[in-house]
């Protein structure tokens, strides 16, 4: 639901210091909040490339790149983000977004992950148990939720 005033759309809206949640017009809610973020993170986009991949994001294990902060995951106990990236495969063409936090991990506790703008849902997502958890979302796309300019800050949302 959005609010509009002009062409601007309204994403906050507060009286004095209180948050509010949700707009009525009579009975009809006009405008919602949604959900509290569970954890968020601002990743610096690092590059590293293999072949026909190129990955933009961060990685902190396999395929150092990129910075991240804070770096631990507070839906999970604190366990550490091993890495949120953006995987182009050009032979193929295909995209594919990864996140993999440190340690087994459930499938579940979040249900969504916003990377500037671009919504990832955790039901999507292939999910592999191990001594690091993974969710990969794979599309045929050149879109990178992490944008190709190395450098460049992304804010990382978990609803």
């Amino acid at each position: 639901m959005t609010i509009l005033v002009g062409s601007t759309n309204i994403t906050d809206i507060q009286i004095g210091s209180t948050a509010i949640n949700s707009v009525y017009v009579g009975a009809n809610k006009v405008w919602d909040r949604g959900p509290a973020a569970l954890d968020t993170q601002t990743v610096t986009v690092g590059l590293d490339t293999a072949g026909t991949l190129s990955l933009y994001g961060f990685d902190r294990a396999i395929w150092i790149h990129g910075s991240i902060t804070d770096g631990t995951c507070n839906f999970k106990s604190g366990a550490l983000y091993d890495a949120i990236d953006s995987m182009y495969n050009s032979n193929g063409g295909t995209m594919t977004t990864i996140l993999y936090i440190n340690g087994s991990q459930t499938n579940a506790d979040w249900t969504t992950m916003t990377i500037a703008g671009y919504a990832y849902q955790r039901t999507d997502a292939t999910y592999t148990q191990g001594s690091v958890t993974s969710w990969t979302w794979q599309v045929v796309s050149t879109v990178s939720a992490m944008g190709t300019t190395v450098g460049a800050t992304k804010t990382v949302v978990f609803t």
